[in-house]
């Protein structure tokens, strides 16, 4: 038996690494030699059958078109696509770090759900005296009863009566900076996918409502939000998942931030995950959106 116990510097895989090279007579390879060898060797027929499974569901040619910035200060982001029926991993998919890759800042949040509130807001209308029901007439005499006067009991003093300056409603919505919405919605998707509470699932085109409550005891979490890039409920359905607490969908034409951060759980098809992020992509304009070590650089786009 002959040891040899020189230094060999071979190249592989585009790195150089210093290895011992042992031989027995005249018959030495070297590393590079072998690891072709072992490269071009079959797998397994397990190996080969899990190999061949996988790659059918994989979806592997989606192409990310990224800033520069994107890719050297946040680290690639991916997601499990799971089967609505059994909860079983098809496949991996990339995300967009623009989406699901950014500083899940607090005050941005805030903000976004301050904006959508004050959007949908609406004041209680405080009714005059012209706009009460009932007569004008007046109640008593002027004189001879020995009471104060009055006129109708539509009066201010009364207790359902008018008031003299009644409040009327009114817009409390305002316009946000649109680099401000998109980065809000991305953090939001962030915190959701860095806590584990963001799901990928093949279809849900033909859902039902029992279909919906069983995923959720799958995850056995205490709310889940779907989220549909075909459809939303229909009036029935809405009316029936009313007495399923914890359990909702919407399409993604009608999410908004503040219903993914009232769920505990999101989960999203393939055709709303792609939509919801172009939508973010297009209404953040990504080059304004470029975040270098923390610090936003705001657009002035308004809405």
């Amino acid at each position: 038996r002959v040891a040899i116990t020189a230094g060999a510097r071979t190249q592989l895989n585009g790195s150089i690494r210093n290895s011992t090279v042992a031989a027995v007579g005249n018959n030495v390879k070297s590393a590079e030699e072998t690891a072709d060898q072992d490269r071009d060797a079959p797998e397994t027929p397990e190996q080969e059958g899990e190999l061949l499974s996988m790659s059918s569901d994989v979806f592997h040619t989606r192409t990310l078109t990224v800033h520069e910035a994107f890719r050297r200060f946040r680290p690639p982001r991916h997601a499990w696509l799971h089967s609505f029926t059994d909860l079983s991993k098809r496949g991996l998919v990339e995300l967009h770090p623009v989406v699901f890759s950014a500083n899940p800042r607090i005050d941005l949040i805030h903000e976004t759900v301050k904006w959508q509130d004050q959007c949908v807001r609406e004041d209680e209308i405080a009714y005059m005296r012209s706009e009460l029901p009932g007569s004008g007439r007046k109640l008593r005499p002027q004189k001879g009863t020995g009471a104060a006067r009055m006129k109708d009991k539509r009066a201010p003093h009364f207790k359902f009566g008018g008031r003299p300056l009644g409040r009327r409603p009114r817009d409390h919505g305002y316009d946000i900076d649109l680099n401000v919405l998109a980065a809000g919605f991305s953090a939001i998707c962030t915190s959701k996918h860095a806590q584990g509470d963001f799901y990928l699932v093949d279809s849900l085109q033909n859902f039902t409502i029992p279909s919906l409550i069983g995923f959720k005891q799958l995850l056995n979490s205490e709310s889940v939000l779907f989220v549909s890039g075909y459809e939303g409920l229909s009036a029935s359905q809405n009316t029936e998942i009313c007495f399923h607490p914890g359990v909702d969908l919407l399409s993604s034409e009608t999410v908004h931030p503040k219903a993914i951060l009232q769920h505990t759980t999101l989960v999203m098809d393939y055709a709303a995950f792609t939509q919801l992020e172009s939508w973010v992509l297009e209404l953040g304009q990504e080059h304004t959106l470029v975040e270098e070590l923390g610090s936003w650089s705001w657009g002035r786009n308004t809405r």
